[in-house]
């Protein structure tokens, strides 16, 4: 059997390739838990990383590992903006053969956004019964928000329209990559699915965003609510009914770094074998791929609920032990953690007492040298002099005992790394559509867009060279964009807001009441039998 390289392995490769390059490619690091928020708090200015709508995206393997992205640091993040009208996705695998329902282009824009490769994954418009086949085509992100119901109906999605023409001006959009470790065969495959844990919302019939999962398969439109949601791909049967499937990276000869172009035996190989094609996806700058997971998250407003008159004594300032201590924030594996908001109750990722003084420095409280890593890479958060105080620039203040020269890592052979074809993979289960069949756009907050380009590693770790390849390519996406630049920078206002007592009080019961991570509770095989 070939052997695997670890996932450890390969993620120090990288992290150590970044930190070797130096420059832009420094900001970028092996994260297990992708901060990929609509709106973060402020408090006093200063950048949190609590807010009314955040998640915490995880990428885990069938098999139980748990998988990485390889991005900006979390806290601070470089994003950028675009509008709905120049976002692409592809749809029809939720339009059923025996329908086939095609919804309407009604503003022609896609003819003029998107020139060449505009053909699904179906070369033959039949049926061997005769019976039109479901056809895949781009549309624009707007497009489908304009005619939600027309696109969604298969999960069962009732309202008309999610559009909004102020706010769609607007997204943010960040880029990720990943490199996943495979056999040296020449199409090996891994398995994974998607995870999103949103803080703000602990009822299925109460989500906080809609949730669009996009490759070029096709869109699987699903919700946030209770605990965590694994996000799976969708196809719709000719009863209509939703089948869910894992995702599933398969290794290709296509090189690290921008598009796929496709030979035409390749796309007709990968068509009969139920496989992802190159289309458009994304922003035009992409060009045609065939290794993006795309996921848009569309905000909508919650029910209302009472208010909070009263925190009691479990509310504090500073240091302390309170029930909801305003300190830690972040645990060792990226994920926050509810033990505070604002002071240095616990010290993961937190901002200490200064930051309620509204001083020039403002520090973390102690943290592990896994916890700052996967946090950001730094252990000082400096803040510009600026009125309100919104960017940050990054010190690395060690103490004595981090000062201390690290162990030499083992050398681990370079592999071979090729772009991923993301398809469905193995079907999970039948679903039975949407729990909140008739959500209402929330009217104060923006989509949030985060693409994520898959590669596949064989017979080692990434090389400086591929890391490279990866990392230019998603600075040449963002330069793409109609603005550029970090997460505490003016331009990203739209983002934020005040810190209220309410998201405080809402994120500190989810973590509470619906961890992340539940271990699981079993008993004991054969427990009065003592082992031969």
């Amino acid at each position: 059997m070939t052997s695997i390289t670890s996932i450890n392995d390969t993620m120090t490769a990288i992290n150590e390739a970044c930190k070797a390059k130096g420059g832009v490619y420094s900001n970028y690091s092996c994260k297990t838990v992708s901060w990929d928020d609509v709106k973060r708090g402020n408090v006093g200015g200063n950048l949190s990383c609590w807010g009314a709508n955040i998640t915490d995206t995880y990428l885990t393997a069938k098999d139980g590992r748990r998988l990485f992205t390889v991005r900006s640091d979390n806290w601070n993040e470089k994003l950028g903006v675009i509008s709905t009208g120049d976002i692409a996705l592809v749809q029809g695998n939720q339009v059923t053969s025996s329908t086939n329902k095609k919804p309407v282009d009604s503003t022609g824009f896609l003819t003029n956004l998107f020139t060449k490769n505009q053909r699904g994954n179906n070369n033959n418009n039949n049926n061997s019964n005769g019976v039109p086949k479901a056809e895949l085509k781009p549309i624009t992100l707007k497009q489908f928000l304009k005619n939600a119901k027309q696109y969604g109906e298969y999960a069962n999605l009732k309202t008309e329209n999610l559009d909004n023409d102020i706010l769609d001006q607007k997204c943010s959009i960040r880029f990720q990559t990943t490199f996943l470790p495979v056999k040296e065969d020449a199409k090996a495959t891994l398995e994974f699915a998607t995870e999103a844990y949103n803080y703000n919302t602990r009822s299925d019939a109460d989500p906080r965003n809609l949730i669009l999962l996009c490759t070029t398969q096709g869109i699987a439109l699903q919700q946030d609510g209770k605990g965590k949601k694994r996000l799976y791909h969708h196809a719709v049967d000719s009863e209509n009914k939703i089948h869910r499937y894992w995702l599933e990276a398969e290794r290709s000869k296509h090189k690290v770094g921008g598009e796929q172009k496709e030979t035409k035996e390749e796309r007709d190989d990968a068509i009969a074998r139920g496989k992802a094609t190159s289309s458009v996806i994304g922003i035009k700058s992409m060009g045609t791929r065939f290794n993006v997971l795309m996921t848009i998250q569309i905000p909508l407003e919650q029910k209302k609920k009472p208010q909070f008159r009263s925190l009691g004594g479990g509310f504090g300032f500073g240091g302390g032990q309170a029930n909801i201590a305003f300190g830690g924030g972040v645990s060792a594996g990226g994920a926050k953690t509810g033990s505070g908001l604002f002071g240095s109750a616990y010290g993961a990722c937190s901002f200490g007492a200064p930051m309620m003084q509204q001083q020039q420095n403002v520090s973390f409280g102690s943290l592990s040298s896994q916890s700052m890593e996967l946090c950001d890479s730094s252990a000082v958060f400096t803040s510009t002099k600026s009125k309100k105080t919104k960017g940050f620039s990054f010190g690395a203040k060690l103490s004595k005992s981090r000062r201390k020269k690290r162990k030499e890592t083992k050398q681990v052979k370079k592999g071979t790394a090729n772009a991923a074809r993301v398809s469905r993979g193995k079907e999970f289960d039948v679903w039975n559509g949407l729990s909140q069949t008739e959500p209402k756009r929330n009217e104060s907050e923006h989509i949030t867009v985060t693409i994520v380009s898959y590669f596949t590693i064989a017979g080692g770790v990434p090389s400086e060279a591929d890391v490279v390849a990866a990392i230019d390519d998603m600075e040449k996406l963002y330069n793409s964009c109609t603005e550029k630049g970090n997460l505490a920078d003016d331009t990203f206002d739209f983002m934020k807001d005040e810190l209220t007592v309410k998201d405080v009080v809402d994120i500190q019961t989810k973590i509470k009441t619906q961890p992340a991570f539940v271990p699981s509770n079993v008993g004991v095989t054969n427990h009065d039998v003592f082992p031969e």
